[in-house]
């Protein structure tokens, strides 16, 4: 066999022979060999890294900035989906309460100005329950005597008892609802989006 192949073995079938061999292996040693370290801070661009290369692990999402042509989820922007409490409102226990106590009043009286708060394209708006009011007082502080909750105690005799909450601790008090202690309240809303 060897006597086939040596008269067809000429010095330019040698040499290529060897450049392939030079070739292949030089890449495959390149490949193994270059690092990071190796590539210049700023010299690659999207093009040279392939898809869907890198992972969540090693992007730092805080330093990510807006993209500038964001996709829309059906035609809506990611603006719409930013949850914002009514003006006049602020965030607290998962919904937005009225910054300032109104006068006091009835339980009732309370409830149909709660629901009519807010002008008639917005949602209308209801006593806060017990924690929410409470989040609240982390921010302002209750009106004296206490403010009205949303929970209501019924009496046998048909006549409401309602949760007041009188502190930044969350203390309480049950009024009755006859008119006679009028308390000072707060409308809560759920957040707008």
């Amino acid at each position: 066999m060897l006597k086939r192949i040596r008269p067809r073995l000429t010095y330019a079938n040698v040499v290529s022979t060897l450049a392939l061999f030079a070739a292949l292996g030089g890449s495959s040693y390149a490949a193994l060999t270059i690092t990071g370290k190796n590539v210049k801070d700023g010299s690659l661009t999207g093009r040279d890294i392939k898809r869907n290369s890198i992972g969540r692990r090693a992007v730092k999402e805080s330093r990510l900035g807006p993209v500038p042509r964001a996709r829309t989820l059906n035609g809506v922007t990611g603006q719409r989906f930013i949850i914002k409490c009514p003006d006049e409102t602020f965030p607290a226990g998962g919904t937005c309460v009225e910054a300032t106590a109104r006068p006091g009043v009835a339980y009732g009286t309370a409830v149909v100005q709660c629901q009519s708060a807010g002008g008639s394209e917005a949602l209308g708006r209801r006593l806060p329950t017990h924690g929410e009011l409470q989040a609240a007082f982390q921010r302002v502080d209750p009106a004296p005597g206490g403010e009205l909750t949303g929970f209501v105690y019924p009496r046998a005799d048909g006549r409401l008892d309602v949760l007041t909450v009188v502190n930044k601790g969350g203390g309480t008090a049950v009024v009755p609802n006859d008119g006679n202690v009028p308390r000072a309240f707060r409308c809560a809303v759920d957040p707008l989006n």
